[in-house]
């Protein structure tokens, strides 16, 4: 989008777009600016368009009509190395699964009927423990291109969240939900703030009840917390790991926002893993370190990161979800948090309400 001499721009206004489409007003706004290649963003009240450098953001900033103007930023992943896992006939369940109780509950409710989309580099179509669970997706970053993932995250944390039982491989937290592969990372794990939003609003579209984000940056976008708050008043439950920074202080975004249940990684001693951010907008805990997953080409490996633990969340309020299809998204938050098992801190790491037990959070009643 754009040549040399102009600039990506997100630009969101104070007056509300009508029906999603751009006023009179915002026009007059659009034109005087001299904005070229201008797409509606509804979801977020702006839109991304490219600008002359001979206009400034202070400049835009001060007619008054606007409330933020920011950069399309750069978005990632930090993956750790993959582990490869020597081949396998039998069925494993893995740890971090079994750790939360996912194994326990699953004689009431195996996440059936519950959409969750991976929002990530992508899913795996053909492998084995995947496709009967995968319903669709949609490419962000070539929206004429497949979602298949090239990098492999996306299929690691969507095996997590929902590896199918079909009596071999890996079995996922909520083995019966429905998951749709948003590909906003290319095959290096970059992506961007406009991939992101426009997969939010791709959720609200088609009625996805969770959506997981196992991505971040350190930089603040008022656009995607826009998004986020949007998404999350209209039900949708948004996942997102905390980062892979270690130590206190150090939650990535969109996990700092209040309306995200942020996740820190736990390791195989039951400890906040050292590579973890943790801080005082971690929310939940759950398994992080070593977890083995589906990977692309219909392999698996182990992986470790922050990434994984919002995975077990995100397949932990499939299965409430599944138990109590009435409740809100706010509930059955409530649910994950009064289940939680609380840890020792030390040195100042926050981590919420502690680890994710979804067998406690199953029978608990947290109340209004």
């Amino acid at each position: 989008m754009g040549g040399r001499n102009t600039r990506v721009r997100i630009i969101l206004f104070k007056d509300q777009l009508h029906r999603g489409d751009l006023t009179p007003p915002h026009m007059g706004l659009i034109n005087w600016m001299g904005a070229q290649n201008v797409r509606a963003l509804p979801n977020v009240n702006g839109v991304i368009c490219t600008l002359s450098p001979k206009i400034t953001d202070q400049e835009i900033l001060s007619t008054g009509g606007v409330v933020a103007v920011e950069e399309n930023c750069k978005i990632s992943l930090v993956p750790w190395a993959p582990i490869k896992f020597k081949p396998f006939s039998e069925q494993i369940i893995p740890w971090g699964v079994h750790y939360i109780g996912s194994d326990v509950c699953w004689s009431e409710t195996r996440g059936q009927g519950v959409r969750i989309a991976v929002i990530d580099s992508g899913i795996d179509n053909n492998h084995a423990n995947l496709r009967n669970n995968l319903r669709g997706g949609k490419n962000f970053i070539a929206p004429e291109a497949s979602y298949h993932d090239d990098n492999g995250h996306g299929t690691h944390v969507a095996g997590i969240i929902a590896a199918a039982d079909i009596g071999k491989g890996v079995l996922g937290v909520a083995p019966e939900a429905e998951i749709y592969a948003l590909k906003v990372l290319d095959q290096w794990g970059d992506g961007t703030i406009l991939n992101a939003i426009n997969a939010i609003n791709w959720c609200l579209q088609k009625n996805i009840h969770i959506a997981n984000m196992s991505f971040g940056t350190d930089k603040y976008s008022r656009a995607l917390e826009e998004a986020v708050r949007v998404a999350c008043s209209r039900g949708l439950l948004i996942v997102a790991a905390a980062g892979n920074d270690g130590g206190p202080g150090t939650v990535d975004y969109p996990a700092v926002f209040k309306e995200t249940l942020s996740v820190a990684a736990l390791d195989t001693k039951g400890n906040l893993a050292d590579f973890s951010s943790s801080g005082s907008e971690v929310d939940l805990l759950a398994p992080g370190s070593n977890i083995l997953s589906t990977y692309r080409w219909g392999t698996y490996v182990r992986l470790s990161g922050s990434s994984m633990a919002a995975a077990h969340t995100a397949g932990a309020a499939a299965l409430l979800r599944a138990k109590y299809p009435y409740e809100d998204i706010h509930m059955i938050a409530r649910r994950l948090m009064a289940g939680a098992m609380k840890i020792k801190e030390k040195d100042g790491q926050l981590t919420g309400a502690g680890v994710v037990r979804v067998d406690v959070s199953l029978k608990s009643y947290p109340g209004a």
